[in-house]
This record gives C-alpha cells, structure tokens and sequence, in this order.
C-alpha cells in the first residue's frame, strides 16, 4: 500500500501553518489535538480536503501515514514516536520542508538568551547594508516559515528553538548562528548535556559557522562573534551607549553574519562601509520586542525595568549586569521567581547576584531560588508580582532601579512571558496614577 496520508500532531500557531501548506499537496490529512477549537478547524477547510481529527491510532491508519509533522511542543514521550519508530514513518518539520524547498539564503540563530532581538537586528542590518536583497524574520520569533514558502526572499533569518533543532535532521543551509548556550529546557531534553548537543547542531548542518567561542567543533568555515572589533567611535555614539552589555553582544553577532555574507555571496567587505554611521542610521528607530531589558520610565525618582523575558539564570544575571552598567548610584531591586524548569543553581553561576541589593522572590519555586541566592542579597518571599512590586518600592530610594527579570517560566502562574511582562507593565503604570 503506497502511504500518501500525512499526519499533524498539535493545532497551534505551527500546526495550522502546516495543515495548510499540506492541503496544497494532499487530499487526506490526519490531525491529532488534544483541545479541538472548531472554528480553527473551519478555517484549515479547502474544498475536496478530508481531515481526519483524532481518529483511533491502529495499525491500519499507521500503514497509510507518509510523515509525521509534531508541533515544536509536542513531548517525546509522545506514543506517535514509538509507532513512527515501528512503521518505519519519516519525522519531519516545518523548517525541515522550507529549507529543503524555499530558494533563499538561509539563517538559522538559535542560543539560549537573545534570538529574537538578534533576529531583528540581523533583518535591520541587511536592509540598511544590502538594501536591494528581500529579507524576511520568520520561525520561532511567530511567523510559521511554510506561510512563506512561496514568497520570493533572498535572505531567510530563521529564529529555531532547541524543541525545533530536535525536530530538523541533517540538512545543509547556508549561516548557522549559535548565540549561547546555558541551562534552560531541562524539564524537556533531562540534562544540560542533551540540550548543548542540540543547540550545536546548528552549526554540525550549516555550510558556515558563527558561535560565542573559538571551537571550531565542526571544521567548518567559522567564526567566533566575541572578536568582531566595533569601531572606536561607536562607543562614543549617544545611541549605543543605551544598549546594555547583552545587545552590545547581539549586535556583535549580528555583524558576524553580514560580514560572513558579503565575504561569501558578494564582493563587498565590512570594511567597505563606516560602520558607526551605517549602524546609527540603521537603528535610529529601531524598537527591540517588548519584555526584554525593556525600560518603563521613572516614577518618584525609581526607574523601572521589564525584562520577563528572561526565563532562565543566565538571562537574569546577563539583566543584573546591565542595570549595574546603567543605575549610577542607586541600587538595584530585583523581582524574580516562577518555574525554574529543573535549572541547577549553584553558587558558581550567581556572583552577579551580590550586585543586587534586594530580591523579591514569587512563583513556584521561590522557596529554592531563595536558599540559592539568599547568601548574596537580602530577599524576601512574597505571593505573588503585584506583592513584589509594591515592597520593591517601599524598600526603594531616588535613583534606584527596579528590575523584573524572573529567571523562570511563566507557566506556573501566567499563559507565557508576555502576560507577566504586561501584568507589571500595568502595575507600574497605575503607580503613576496613584
């Protein structure tokens, strides 16, 4: 029996990009949800399209299944896996389908801490040095790829997240770009040695290689984006002296990838541009997404900081670092705390910590993060962000920062990152109104 059904496992922002783009190509098309959203399954509707949603999982169904497309999120212990395995069906994603169809350039960044911001700035970069080229953001930061498979792009910059990589097999693409890698996901990959495996993969499947250090584990073309020297006086200019530590590294890495194209695909060079103009032009009205290092304003005298974005330690400490950078003479008040997703926390990575005179601790596992970082500010445990808030103002002074930077996931108390970022966000502005 020749297999021709493909089968979908979750209906969520990936999911129904790639019922759709299958529609194109198949008749049949098998969905499996928990949480069926009728209207959305009218919307995925095309004349002569059948959809199979839930049906019983046996082995006659499985015999006819051509490949398995799991959403991002979907668990390996998922009992598709085992029938996949038994069945001999092909796992495949939609990253997978668009690199191997789409005929665009293309740039996967991954890291544990600043994909998005450094998407964007890469996609701000090629359309102020390489204005003629079609660049387009599109993966993980929300913009399913397969919505852009048709389109005609010269540069595809791919935000691909470690649940993505385990999904993508050996696959060549042009520029892949490791950010970083600390303890993040380990609830989902089990220990810190999985999870660095598969954030290196993006650079084992790509023809050119750009990391955080000099290991060129690969013996590709590499690069490490810590040596791109940013000109003397870019470090004068007014703008750049805003960005924290971390976007001064994003921005880094940024030009690594523009420096790494015009080398290979055209005959231009960095050094062909003034760089500190270029980038004062290109970002002169430049907006990071909302929720990272994202400054609120100054109430009474006490600046204040939305950075939810921070799920993890490293992207917390990386936050400290730079509200120390930034607050003069005040201290900081940090308020954090959430679901830790299994993250160790030793001693060894929270020195950055003893920068903070407070920390204001809420969440799921606020009783651990406590006895981790009580040795190195003064903390306090309260119930819940609106409780942590107002005590980090009662325990304020003029010219102190206060900092959300949870070092956690939001799940334990909120849908994601961005409704706890917009929760304080509203109890900040009410205190202007109070």
């Amino acid at each position: 029996m020749q297999k021709k059904i493909p089968l979908v496992i979750g209906l969520g922002i990936t999911g129904r990009s790639l019922v759709n783009y299958l529609a194109n190509i198949h008749k049949e098309i098998v969905i499996i949800e928990d949480s069926i959203d009728q209207a959305l399954l009218d919307e995925i509707k095309q004349p002569n399209l059948t959809l199979h949603v839930n049906p019983s999982i046996n082995d006659d169904l499985l015999r006819k299944i051509s490949t398995i497309y799991p959403s991002p999120g979907i668990s390996n212990d998922h009992d598709i896996f085992s029938y996949a395995s038994k069945f001999d069906i092909e796992i495949s994603s939609d990253i997978q389908e668009f690199i191997k169809l789409n005929s665009s350039r293309k740039i996967l960044v991954t890291g544990t801490n600043g994909k998005t911001s450094t998407c964007l700035i890469i996609k701000n970069l090629f359309e102020n040095f390489l204005p003629d080229l079609n660049t387009l953001v599109m993966g993980n930061i929300g913009e399913p790829v397969l919505d852009n498979i048709n389109k005609n792009i010269d540069i595809s910059i791919i935000e691909i997240s470690s649940f993505q990589l385990e999904l993508l097999k050996e696959i060549e693409f042009d520029i892949g770009l490791l950010l970083n890698i600390e303890e993040d996901h380990i609830d989902r990959h089990l220990n810190f040695e999985n999870y660095k495996k598969i954030k290196y993969s993006v650079l084992k499947n790509s023809s050119f290689n750009i990391s955080f250090d000099s290991n060129n584990l690969f013996q590709k073309d590499f690069r490490n984006y810590k040596n791109i020297n940013l000109p003397l006086d870019f470090f004068e200019s007014k703008m750049f002296k805003k960005w924290p530590i971390h976007d001064i590294d994003n921005l880094k890495a940024s030009l690594a990838v523009i420096d790494c194209y015009c080398e290979n695909f055209t005959s231009l060079s960095l050094e062909d541009f003034n760089v500190t103009k270029e980038l004062e032009f290109a970002f002169d009205e430049f907006l990071k997404p909302p929720h990272r290092f994202e400054f609120l304003g100054n109430i009474s005298g006490i600046n204040f900081i939305n950075d939810s974005k921070a799920t993890n330690i490293d992207a917390m400490l990386k936050a400290i670092r730079s509200a120390n950078e930034i607050k003069n003479n005040g201290d900081i008040h940090l308020i954090c705390g959430g679901d830790l997703k299994n993250q160790k926390i030793t001693s060894l990575n929270l020195n950055e910590v003893q920068k903070v005179t407070n920390a204001i601790i809420f969440g799921k596992d606020k009783e651990i993060i406590y006895r981790s970082i009580n040795q190195f500010a003064e903390c306090s445990v309260v119930s819940d962000l609106k409780e942590a808030v107002h005590l980090a103002i009662k325990l304020s002074k003029e010219g102190d920062c206060i900092m959300l930077s949870p070092a956690c996931s939001s799940l334990d108390m909120y849908k994601d990152y961005a409704e706890r970022g917009n929760e304080f966000k509203k109890i900040v502005s009410n205190l202007q109104h109070d």
